[in-house]
C-alpha cells in the first residue's frame, strides 16, 4: 500500500509538472523606439565593436611568438 501511495503522488507531481509545461505563456510586445533613440544606440553598439577589435588584436601575440622562435631550445 505505501509504495502504491508512493506512485500515485509522484505521477500526480510528474503529471503537474508536464501540465505546467505545456501552457502558453503571455509575451507582451517590446516597446517601440523613437528614430533617433535607435538611432543613437546603433552609433553606440559601432563603437563597441571597434573596442573589441582592439581587444583582438593580435599584434602582442605575433610579438610573443616571435620572442618564442628567438629562444634557444
Amino acid at each position: 500500500m505505501k509504495r502504491f501511495t508512493i506512485a500515485i503522488l509522484s505521477l500526480t507531481i510528474l503529471i503537474i509538472f508536464f501540465v505546467a509545461g505545456c501552457t502558453k505563456t503571455a509575451v507582451e510586445p517590446a516597446p517601440e523606439e523613437k528614430g533617433d533613440e535607435a538611432v543613437n544606440e546603433i552609433s553606440t553598439d559601432i563603437s563597441d565593436i571597434d573596442v573589441i577589435d582592439d581587444d583582438l588584436d593580435t599584434n602582442d601575440l605575433d610579438a610573443l611568438a616571435q620572442d618564442l622562435n628567438d629562444l634557444d631550445w
